[in-house]
């Protein structure tokens, strides 16, 4: 995980505590015990779609081409509104996806509302590798992990830690978090051992499971207790934060769009004229506009393979 404007000394060596390994060991060999509950819990919110002018798209996803070699021009950019949010968000889906997107559109929109809030571009691209990463709030899935929503749920588990959705700002370097991991004995599994920002993101999940299926994370693993002051740090941080991995409600915040810049510099993008620059400014007024966040954990996430 790489943290890219750090604004003060205390707060790099929170950075650098956070990324160490860890040593405790894996109460599961992985999530997969999880997916179903959450798939059968977490309904998809109806929502509507539009493509996006033709010629344009968010800055991130055109970086997101230039640097996976993949021709700009491959992707749709369509503007998606849920039903609990005025606003809609803008994903970029590249046509050689290995799943439609409305599998990714679905996906995301299972995840409860004051979760998306703090996701700004949802980005889907092929890849023979299932992995994903999030920079900057926007989220890159590649391969099939675009529907698998406890990946969703990692990313997005990301975007609340280190976007400042909790009281403890980022949760993974705090002494609440520190303390927490402290009196547990294990981490949920091995990919949690990376260290405490991926280890809060897989807490993530299991906190999601806990408060949205019936019978909670004990339900399904009797050691539960193994982690239970982790994923409960989570639970609480997120009741503090608004019910942030509830379902319900109306969006509250939203981070600014990406500046659209070209897809190419022709007058002709895939035999389509370039049309007039679209709006994707946030309107409604009634939302809080979040201010800039900068973050990336490519370094953490690349090469790891989810299932």
């Amino acid at each position: 995980m790489r943290v890219s404007s750090l604004p003060f000394a205390g707060v790099f060596f929170s950075v650098l505590v956070a990324s160490q390994r860890l040593t405790k060991p894996p109460l599961q060999q992985n999530l997969d015990n999880l997916k179903q509950g959450l798939v059968n819990n977490l309904k998809v919110t109806p929502h509507t779609k539009e493509r996006l002018a033709a010629g344009w798209m968010p800055a991130r996803c055109k970086v997101v081409a230039n640097e996976e070699n993949l021709n700009p021009a491959d992707f749709q950019v369509w503007r998606v509104r849920y039903n609990d949010c005025s606003e809609p968000w803008v994903m970029c889906y590249h046509k050689n996806s290995p799943k439609p997107l409305n599998n990714l559109v679905n996906t995301f929109g299972r995840l409860p509302v004051h979760t998306r809030d703090y996701v700004r571009h949802v980005i889907s691209a092929p890849s023979p590798d299932n992995w994903a990463y999030i920079f900057d709030a926007s989220i890159v899935f590649f391969g099939n992990t675009l529907d698998n929503l406890a990946v969703h749920l990692h990313e997005t588990g990301h975007a609340l830690d280190l976007g400042n959705a909790y009281p403890a700002k980022p949760l993974s370097s705090s002494d609440r978090w520190r303390n927490a991991y402290q009196q547990d004995s294990a981490v949920p599994d091995p990919y949690s051992q990376t260290n405490q920002v991926e280890n809060v993101a897989q807490n993530t999940v299991v906190a999601s499971f806990h408060k949205n299926v019936n019978g909670g994370f004990p339900g399904v693993n009797p050691n539960s207790r193994r982690i239970v002051n982790q994923y409960s740090t989570v639970v609480q941080q997120q009741k503090e934060g608004g019910d942030l991995l509830i379902p319900g409600g109306k969006c509250r915040k939203r981070l600014p769009n990406n500046e659209l810049v070209p897809v190419g510099g022709n007058s002709r993008v895939m035999g389509e004229a370039v049309q007039e620059k679209p709006d994707v400014s946030i309107k409604d007024s009634a939302l809080e506009v979040m201010a800039e966040v900068s973050y990336d954990t490519r370094e953490a996430c690349n090469g790891t393979v989810f299932t």
